[in-house]
Order: structure tokens, then sequence, then C-alpha cells
């Protein structure tokens, strides 16, 4: 599967609709390893409603993500650094990102740096940590 030319010729809402679909897979193999997975079903849930109807800000997916209170993707991500849930935590955080960029685009609002260095070779590293997950 490529990613990048499944995904890049849809429309953003119908992207995150087809990452959703990713999205929960990974979420559930993280469930498999680690019991809290608070994080990730936030992130799940998020990819979910922006791939919808709903509207949520791009500063909402950032702060799943990069939480000013150390919570959110990325943390757990570093926390399971050599542990089999790694590779859950990084693609699950890659496609969060890549939706932030996706919502951001979407509502015009400023992106922050580390979302706005997101592009479709974020949709080529996701495909890379996919297999790694089994």
């Amino acid at each position: 599967m490529k990613l990048r030319a499944e995904l890049t010729g849809l429309p953003q809402r119908e992207q995150a609709r087809r990452l959703a679909t990713v999205a929960a897979a990974l979420v559930a193999h993280i469930e498999r390893i680690e019991p809290d997975a608070s994080e990730a079903r936030a992130a799940l849930a998020a990819i979910r409603i922006g791939s919808g109807d709903g509207r949520l800000t791009g500063r909402y997916f950032s702060d799943l993500i990069y939480s000013d209170d150390e919570r959110g993707t990325l943390r757990r991500l570093s926390e399971a650094v050599g542990k089999p849930s790694e590779d859950g935590w990084n693609a699950l955080t890659t496609a969060a990102i890549y939706v932030a960029g996706l919502v951001y685009q979407e509502t015009g609002d400023p992106m922050p740096n580390d979302v706005n260095e997101v592009g479709e070779d974020s949709l080529d590293l996701l495909e890379e940590q996919l297999p790694k997950l089994g």
C-alpha cells in the first residue's frame, strides 16, 4: 500500500477518515500492550471527529500531541522507547500530527512549527512504521 498515493488526491476530510481507520488499529495494538492508553484513545477520538462533520481546532490536536501538562502522545512515545508499544505510539503520533496539519489547513489558523513541518512525506514515514507492528 502506498499511503501517499492513496491519500494525497483525496479531500482533507476523506484523508482523515482513512487515517482514522489506521489509527484505530494502532490504538488496538497499543492497548494490547499497555492498559493505560488514554492518550491514544483521545488521539483516535479527535481523528474521528476531525474526519467527520465535527469541528476541532488545530490547537486541540496539537495539545493531544505536545501537551503543556506533559501529557500527550509524544510523551507516551518517549516513555515507550525500547518497549513493545514504541512503534505503535510512534505511528499514532505521526498520524495525529498529519491530521492536525489537515485541520490547520482547513481552518486557516497559523500552524505551530512542529505541525507546519508535516507534509506528505509524513505519510511515507507512517507507511514505514506500520509493518513494524506486525
